[in-house]
């Protein structure tokens, strides 16, 4: 048997329909300003009751009557426990951003991490990133007066100097 002729026996239809639904769903929904984790619980439940059916029929457990119910119910399973487990874990890997602010003062003692190439003796001033408790996302002058600081760096923030505009900034 194909793979095409596999693909469209009766027990694999649902499976491909939750696929090609899953893609659909997730084109139609780019446009909102929060992701839909339907789309993904969809195109994953799809993709492992395609790869349960695959298995079973390969290993020739039983009749697709049989196990289908176990098939549904298993892919379902997977599909939303799936879904569930990644967007936690994308979510405390890249927390939103809830804001941008440019040069803020009030930011004190905060750590940062350098966004430019250099900043340093050689360079007048760079620029720092700091995240905040809210989610808002500081971008920050900054000036050392110590050796040049690479792109990366974590620095802490000094007393804003106002005739700088800069923060004054120590490697972390």
């Amino acid at each position: 048997m194909s793979y095409l002729s596999f693909l469209g026996e009766w027990f694999n239809l649902v499976f491909v329909g939750a696929v090609v639904g899953g893609v659909l769903f997730g084109f139609l929904s780019q446009r909102r300003p929060r992701p839909d984790v339907r789309a993904a619980s969809l195109f994953l439940t799809g993709i492992a009751g395609l790869t349960l059916n695959g298995a079973i029929h390969d290993l020739a457990l039983g009749s697709p009557a049989d196990r289908f119910p176990v098939v549904v119910t298993a892919a379902t399973l997977l599909g939303v426990g799936g879904t569930f487990v990644g967007s936690r874990l994308l979510r405390r890997l890249f927390p939103p951003v809830t804001g941008v602010t440019w040069n803020e003062q009030g930011l004190e003692g905060s750590v940062a991490q350098v966004v430019t190439a250099t900043a340093g003796r050689d360079s007048p001033t760079g620029r720092a990133r700091v995240r905040d408790s809210d989610g808002v996302v500081h971008v920050v002058r900054i000036h050392s007066p110590g050796a040049a600081l690479r792109f990366g760096r974590r620095v802490q923030l000094g007393t804003f100097d106002d005739d700088r505009r800069s923060y004054p900034v120590e490697p972390v």
